[in-house]
Order: structure tokens, then sequence, then C-alpha cells
């Protein structure tokens, strides 16, 4: 009788938030736990690796008895993330959809159940009213490269933001995404999609991350809330945020942190003048990553002083 009541809830709440004013600007680069996924369908290899590679979430306690879940495309390769769905645990419906620059979604997804959501293991069953997904067209509506949207639950009585990382390490909560416009040469054909569901949490939380830019120069830093079996750090530049990534250092920016307490990090880099992106990954001791950013930044020339300035005839220096 709980669950069932629980999911009309949801399901109303939902239906609410649909019609409800968006909530604030959404977390444009967010900082929280972050999580990747793995794929549980597998149209093709390659569609497969493009997924599994851009596809991040950020965990956000916002710290009013609600948790956002910011969802990021890193790019730079064709996909949309079109549909999002919840599996049970601490969320006890959805407070607000928000819409980053060029998606539309809304509450309760079609169809109703993570697509390949059978091929998880386990099952992935979506609890009733917590989905979204992008209006008509889909793709075009979807987070597409540099792109995101944020969903916001409310929690259950005195569930906290520690009780959903917990469950989401645990599994008792899981997130799935369908991510369609992908490129999958194998089947022939110019695009598929894959169902996936979220991994483990990755080694860092991050606590802060940012870049300036100045005397043509750019100083990325950050600050980790803890570390978890992290090796290290590296930064990747690009002139445009689906553009190819050049990596700025020359060897892994080693952890200085802990699980029990993060560490602060900057580097300094010299791209010249111009608009640049910048991302921040976090290895850790296994070998998997996660990828945090874009950083926007923009270097512009320093106006230069004459070292020698002529005498006019009749003037004295």
């Amino acid at each position: 009788m709980k669950s069932f009541i629980r999911a009309a809830i949801a399901a109303s709440l939902a239906i609410a938030a649909a019609l409800a004013v968006r909530a604030p600007p959404a977390l444009a680069h967010a900082v929280g736990q972050a999580y990747t996924f793995v794929a549980c369908t597998n149209n093709d290899p390659v569609s497969v690796a493009t997924a599994e590679d851009q596809i991040v979430v950020y965990v956000v306690d916002n710290g009013d008895g609600t948790v956002t879940f910011h969802f990021h495309n890193n790019g730079p390769l064709a996909s949309s993330i079109t549909d999002i769905y919840f599996d049970d645990g601490s969320l006890l419906a959805i407070a607000s959809v928000t819409d980053g620059p060029g998606t539309d979604f809304e509450p309760l997804a079609t169809p109703a159940n993570l697509p390949g959501g059978n091929d998880c293991v386990p099952q992935f069953e979506t609890t009733a009213g917590f989905s979204a997904d992008s209006e008509p067209p889909a793709q075009p509506n979807g987070a597409n490269p540099s792109e995101y949207v944020d969903i916001t639950f409310t929690l259950q009585g005195s569930q906290t933001f520690d009780d959903v990382v917990a469950e989401l390490k645990s599994g008792a909560l899981r997130i799935g995404i369908h991510v369609q416009g992908i490129t999958c040469p194998s089947l022939g054909v110019a695009r598929c999609s894959e169902g996936l569901v979220n991994t483990t949490p990755t080694a860092v939380s991050m606590s802060s991350l940012g870049a300036t830019a100045a005397r043509g120069q750019v100083t990325l830093a950050w600050r980790t809330g803890s570390e978890i079996s992290n090796a290290g750090f590296n930064v990747y530049r690009a002139t445009s945020a689906s553009g190819a990534r050049v990596k700025v250092n020359d060897l892994l920016i080693a952890a200085q942190g802990s699980e029990a307490s993060g560490s602060s990090y900057s580097i300094v880099d010299r791209p010249g003048y111009g608009s640049f992106y910048y991302w921040l990954e976090g290895v850790d001791y296994t070998g998997q990553s996660s990828l945090h950013g874009p950083i926007p930044v923009n270097v512009r020339a320093a106006v230069q002083r004459p070292l020698y300035r002529p005498t006019l005839p009749g003037l004295r220096r």
C-alpha cells in the first residue's frame, strides 16, 4: 500500500511539475558527485563507446531537502540524451525539470521504461512518475554535445543527499538514459541508439572548478571534496565546446587528496589569444576516468607599451 501511495504522489507531482514555472537557471558548470554510464544494449560498438565516453551526470546537494541530477553531454561526437529514468531509492517526486540552452524536456517519458532496460543486469524498472524526456522532435531537443538538462527531486522524509549517494553506490537507486542519434557504422545506418545505466561513483568529488585569464595566460584551479583511489588529473583544451581536445599537461598531475579530505590544485596554460574551452579529467588507479567541464575562457591580448618613444623635432625628452 505504501508503494502504491508513493507512486501516486510521485505521478501527480510530476504532472504538476510539467505545468509549473521552470526552476531557476540550471547548473551550467555543476560540481558534485559524478557518475558515468555503461550500456545495457549493444546495438553497435562505436555507438556504445561514444555514449559511454561522453555522457555524465553530476548529483548535487541543494541543501533544502532536494537533489539535482545534472545530465551533461560532453561531446564532441553526434549523440543526444532524449529520455531519462530513475529506478527506486530515496526520491519522492520530481520537483522541477530545468532545460539548458537547446534542450526541451518535460516530466513523464515515452516509453514509460528505459529502452533496453530488460538487457540491464539486474533489469531496469522505472519507478512510476520518475522520468522525463525531450519533446518532439526528440533528438534535436535532447541534450546534444555541450548541452545539459537538470532534474531536481524532493526526497522522502528524513532522507538526505548522503543517502542518495549511498543508494547509487549500492544499486538501490539507479539512473537510466536513452541516447539517440549516435553514429553506428556496423549497422549500415546513419544513426542508432543505446540504453545505459549509471556506474559506481567516480574517484573524485569536485567542490569547485574554474578558469581565469590574465596577462596572456589561463589559470585553471579546482578543489576536490574527496578522492577515492585517485591517481591524478589531466587538463584538456579546445577552441570550441565540440572541438578536438589537446592535453595541456605532459605528465599526470599527481593526486594530493584522500577519501576523508580533498585538496586544491591549479595549472597555468599559455594557449595564445582567443576563446578556449577547458576540461578536467580525474583518473583513478583502475584507469576509470571522469570528465568535468567544459569551462569557457577568453584570453585577450595585453596592451603593450613601446619601449622607446621617439622625440618630436624641437622638443626635449
